[in-house]
């Protein structure tokens, strides 16, 4: 890992890759308003992996993006976005296969509802045999959340591939399982995102996600048990409560921040975003949780993700240094 705790010459930086399929989110253009109701909605760039890629870059890492695009629009439109936040497109594939991936968005009462139009998406058919192992053996690290898993056998083999490439290399592998609960009961989508958990060198679940993995209820138990199954850095995070991270027998917790929140779209893609930013860092584990805890909050502020509202680094540090974020550290094994 980098010396220094700080951003540091980020030309000389190895590239933090992301591997996914990028979606153009639909959003309400007026509070209230419903999927079925008539009137404007706004369009921005969006999918887990395309606002990590983003958020890395912006958080003073060199950020990547390895996927599948179309030709039509919306696909340019997605594209350029990326471009123009600074991540690295020069392994995105343009394809005549298809087109960009939908995702409509209304915001009830009980949280976000999204409905998908993605069957066989452009981006949805990534293959294993259209990766560049030797761009991604020149990465810090690889990531990809574990949606990509059930989305399409395409996408299944590309993830595998990926994780096959970082763990001949020594590359660390960063896996967010952004687990649907409507597949939390089928045995062969268990058995693959246990797969991903044990390949993986960092895990960022939420406390739920943790919990539906291991079947521990405390947070000591949930960490325990991960580190377990291979991880060696766990970030668990707890909505408004904030969040834990753990590392060599290490825990820090986060307090929560008194934000009011906007919209959470990509708060959790940003937190695993800032994590390995301030790992490549080196950053000291009480420093990294506030750093994480933070970028993520400042995200929750505002409505949208890609070109909205990811926060830029010199933001998140002065976060960091006004004190706002609490941080705890203890030894793990005194963690209930």
């Amino acid at each position: 890992m980098e010396k220094g705790g700080n951003s540091g010459n980020i030309g000389a930086r190895k590239p933090i890759l992301a591997l996914g399929e990028l979606l153009v989110d639909l959003v309400p253009g007026r509070e209230g308003m419903r999927i079925e109701d008539a009137g404007p909605v706004v369009k921005t760039a969006s999918g887990s992996a395309g606002i990590f890629a983003c958020a890395a870059t912006l958080l003073g890492g060199r950020g990547g993006f390895i996927g599948k695009v179309g030709r039509d629009s919306l696909s340019r439109m997605v594209a350029g976005t990326l471009r123009g936040q600074g991540v690295d497109l020069s392994r995105l594939i343009v394809s005549d296969e298809g087109q960009m991936g939908l995702a409509f968005l209304e915001y009830l009462p009980e949280g976000r509802n999204y409905q998908y139009y993605r069957k066989n998406s452009v981006g949805s058919l990534l293959r294993a045999s259209e990766l560049d192992a030797e761009y991604i053996s020149g990465a810090y690290a690889v990531h990809f959340p574990g949606m990509l898993l059930e989305l399409t056998e395409e996408m299944r083999g590309a993830c595998e591939r990926l994780v096959e490439i970082a763990r001949e290399k020594g590359i660390l592998v960063s896996f967010d399982p952004n687990i649907r609960r409507e597949l939390s009961a089928d045995a062969a989508a268990r058995a693959r995102l246990l797969w991903a958990v044990r390949h993986a060198d960092v895990v960022a679940p939420t406390l739920s996600e943790g919990q539906m993995i291991t079947g521990e209820t405390s947070i000591g138990d949930v960490l325990r048990a991960l580190h377990a199954m291979g991880p060696r850095v766990v970030a668990l995070t707890r909505d408004k409560d904030g969040a834990v991270l753990s590392r060599g027998g290490e825990v820090a917790v986060a307090a929560g921040i008194d934000e009011e929140p906007v919209d959470p779209t990509g708060a959790g893609d940003t937190l695993a975003a800032a994590l390995c930013v301030g790992l490549q860092e080196d950053m000291p584990l009480a420093r990294l949780a506030a750093f994480c805890n933070c970028a993520g909050t400042l995200v929750i502020k505002k409505k949208g993700a890609i070109g909205m509202a990811l926060p830029e680094r010199g933001q998140v540090d002065a976060m960091v240094a006004s004190g706002v974020c609490r941080v705890e550290c203890m030894p793990l094994e005194s963690l209930v």
